[in-house]
């Protein structure tokens, strides 16, 4: 059975144990191989027809050629999905050339003082505002902001961002968690001199340092990870960021953004102790229509250092009724847990350094009822 037509499938691909981790440049997906999927693929994309797998995989399966052959035909279905831009895990809607005149209805105008930099907020709804402001509410200065100007508006249904004028993205209201991706990779960039092309990766995670290098904690929201951070800079350590981080392609180092914490109403029995300030912090309804109260952060002094190398991942999961477990990750495991949380820079250069970079990192597992044993935990990773 010969292919109708050579299709070609630009990937970059990367051994993790095992299997093998693939990347799909047209749908810009990632998927995890194992025998004898890999082995259907390796051969598809070097231009075997069915026929000559189907007899490949039979001299080391024991199955009929019926069943081969529907597994076969099951895999290439599947990679030529993932070969599709049609199916691509986001897509932006179409800039037009109206976003970047276009004089929207102004909500609300805010200035703020993050690191060295003032950059100025422009929102075109209280909700668009929400998203954004609690976090930065205590950057907020009087000092008028000359040189960033961010704007965040609404227009055909779509939440449009732009900088300095020009629009760099929309999004759908169902996607707004994109935007507020997108926002915070600009403000590293604004902070850092960054190009949005040189950041490698950004990661739905917190991340805290002793001084010397960072942990990541990736997880979703409730899982404890925001708890932990306050904990541990109430022990001494630097929250670097609350809920997203950026790191960067040149040097794989992760950055600090001093946005507050977003701590609920779950967790302040534990961490008021430490914070008597957050009992007069008055609880807002966060843009994810969660109750949350936001301690700032201790890491926007001037002159601190601004990156810090990656000693490890740590996926943390708070659990009141199950047993403490501090335990190595195999990378297999951690970069199918990572990958949802992630948005990986889509330049195939980019994610060859992605996968080489992740292939140096160490993964780890935290589950934890009692914050000290957390502690400890994170206290011992470090001094590693």
């Amino acid at each position: 059975m010969k292919r109708n037509k050579k299709v070609k499938v630009l990937t970059v691909s990367k051994k993790i144990g095992d299997s093998t981790a693939v990347w799909f440049a047209a749908s810009r997906s990632f998927v995890l191989f194992e025998k004898p999927a890999w082995e259907v693929f390796d051969k598809y994309v070097h231009d075997l027809t069915v026929q000559e797998i189907v007899d490949f995989l039979s001299l080391s399966y024991d199955l009929s050629e019926e069943e081969i052959q529907q597994f076969v035909n099951d895999i290439i279905t599947w990679v030529d999905q993932l070969n599709d831009p049609a199916n691509a895990v986001y897509h932006s809607p179409e800039l037009r050339i109206g976003f970047d005149d276009y004089a929207f209805p102004l909500f609300s105008e805010r200035h703020y003082l993050i690191g060295n930099q003032s950059v100025c907020f422009r929102y075109g709804s209280e909700w668009l505002m929400n998203c954004f402001h609690p976090t930065m509410a205590h950057l907020e200065t009087d000092a008028p902001a000359k040189d960033h100007l961010i704007e965040v508006f609404e227009l055909d249904d779509l939440l449009i961002f732009r900088y300095n004028g020009k629009a760099i993205e929309a999004f759908s209201h169902e996607n707004s968690h994109y935007l507020r991706g997108a926002v915070s990779q600009k403000l590293f960039g604004v902070l850092y001199g960054v190009a949005d092309q040189d950041w490698m990766v950004t990661l739905h995670s917190a991340a805290v340092s002793d001084g010397r290098s960072a942990i990541i904690f990736p997880a979703q929201a409730g899982n404890g990870k925001s708890t932990l951070s306050a904990l541990l800079q109430a022990h001494g350590f630097t929250v670097l960021s609350d809920d997203f981080n950026a790191i960067n392609r040149i040097n794989g180092f992760v950055y600090r953004l001093p946005l507050a914490i977003s701590v609920k109403e779950g967790s302040l029995q534990t961490l008021t102790p430490f914070y008597p300030e957050l009992a007069g912090i008055v609880p807002e309804k966060a843009a994810t229509g969660k109750i949350v109260r936001h301690l700032p952060v201790e890491n926007n002094k001037p002159g601190s250092v601004a990156a810090f190398p990656v000693k490890a991942f740590v996926f943390v999961k708070y659990s009141g009724t199950e047993p403490f477990v501090f335990e190595e990750v195999e990378k297999r495991e951690a970069i199918q847990t990572l990958l949802p949380e992630t948005w990986v820079n889509p330049d195939p250069a980019n994610v060859t350094k992605f996968f080489d970079w992740f292939d140096e990192i160490s993964f780890y597992r935290l589950q934890y009822a009692n914050y000290e044993d957390a502690i400890n935990a994170i206290e011992l990773l470090f001094g590693k």
